[in-house]
């Protein structure tokens, strides 16, 4: 345990939750860690914490810097980073004092360039940090696709759609994959525009059910707020991975992709206000360009989800209705 590891955690006005995190990190059973506070303009007091922390432990460094997002802040702590290796924690969420070790002890034992972890949800009740608990399965049904052990990023990139896959938070990078990579300034759903990227990049993907990440729900966050038209930054991000394999000829990742692209734009007509002209404007851009992949749709995921893609694209919140009534019908007939 001798190589370098940055930890970057971007911040801005979380005093309430930052102590929780920053102890996290620090009380990691891996030590030889560089941990890069990004004060992204902060307003409230979480810029003296930052320098607390920073007194008392020579293996922090901070950052102030002008409010530019949470692409750029992490773009900034990138910039930073010497480590061998680099990990992203929000700084409202915290980790099990192994996260460190058991996904570099996965890199290394399966000769892997990023390790992906499982997590668990904490609600703003349960803020102080708790007894942890591994070996724990997953939130997340999909993450079952995906056993512990090494992977192909083809095999990886299947199942990107399962949230564990778009993340930044829960995984351990080796740096040279974000020699060329940064996260796009202005957007939200910033890391789905270049998990896909990242992992492709890999020669292989480590992956560890063990919930070893603490992800903090808060109905005041981005995701936790009333559906806004900034959330469309979402369809932006499937676009470019259409774009992306259809570019490198990897057609058999096209139909899990078209799969998620459903979802994201029917949750989106369903759930986007229809109050303003802007909302209105957008939401029309991102339907002509969902539109324009269903002959794509057809040729690589084959008829049925064709027709699927059709449906959603013309009749979105009836698709929407039919596929919870399809849903409920499953699980009645599980119980019965």
């Amino acid at each position: 345990m001798n190589e370098l590891i940055s930890v970057i955690i971007p911040i801005y006005n979380m005093q309430e939750y930052l102590e929780c995190c920053i102890k996290s990190v620090l009380a990691q059973t891996y030590r030889n860690l560089q941990i890069i506070l990004v004060n992204d303009g902060s307003t409230d007091n979480s810029a003296v914490i930052c320098q607390k922390f920073a007194e008392n432990d020579s293996r922090i460094e901070v950052i102030n810097k002008e409010n530019g997002g949470l692409s750029d802040a992490r773009n900034a702590g990138i910039e930073k980073a010497k480590g061998i290796y680099l990990s992203f924690v929000d700084s409202d969420d915290f980790v099990h004092e192994r996260f460190i070790e058991i996904m570099y002890n996965y890199i290394k034992q399966d000769s892997a360039d990023m390790c992906i972890c499982g997590f668990t949800f904490v609600d703003e009740n349960n803020l102080k940090y708790p007894e942890m608990t591994l070996g724990m399965p997953s939130s997340f049904p999909d993450f079952a696709g995906l056993a512990s052990g090494a992977h192909s990023p083809k095999t990886v990139m299947k199942t990107i759609t399962a949230t564990p896959l778009v993340v930044a938070w829960n995984k351990l990078y080796c740096r040279e994959l974000f020699y060329s990579i940064r996260f796009p300034d202005g957007r939200i759903h910033e890391d789905e525009f270049i998990l896909h990227h990242l992992i492709d990049a890999c020669d292989f993907v480590s992956v560890t059910s063990e919930q070893l990440y603490y992800y903090l729900q808060r109905d005041s966050s981005i995701m936790g707020a009333r559906f806004a038209v900034r959330r469309l930054d979402v369809l932006d991000a499937y676009d470019e991975r259409m774009r992306f394999y259809l570019g490198n000829k990897t057609y058999e990742l096209i139909k899990c992709t078209c799969l998620g692209y459903i979802r994201r734009y029917v949750e989106a007509c369903c759930k986007l206000p229809a109050d303003n002209p802007e909302n209105v404007s957008r939401l029309k851009e991102c339907r002509r360009v969902f539109l324009s992949y269903r002959a794509v749709a057809f040729k690589y995921g084959g008829f049925s989800m064709g027709v699927r893609y059709l449906l959603a694209a013309v009749i979105p919140k009836g698709y929407h209705a039919a596929s919870g009534f399809v849903h409920s019908f499953k699980i009645g007939g599980r119980n019965q």
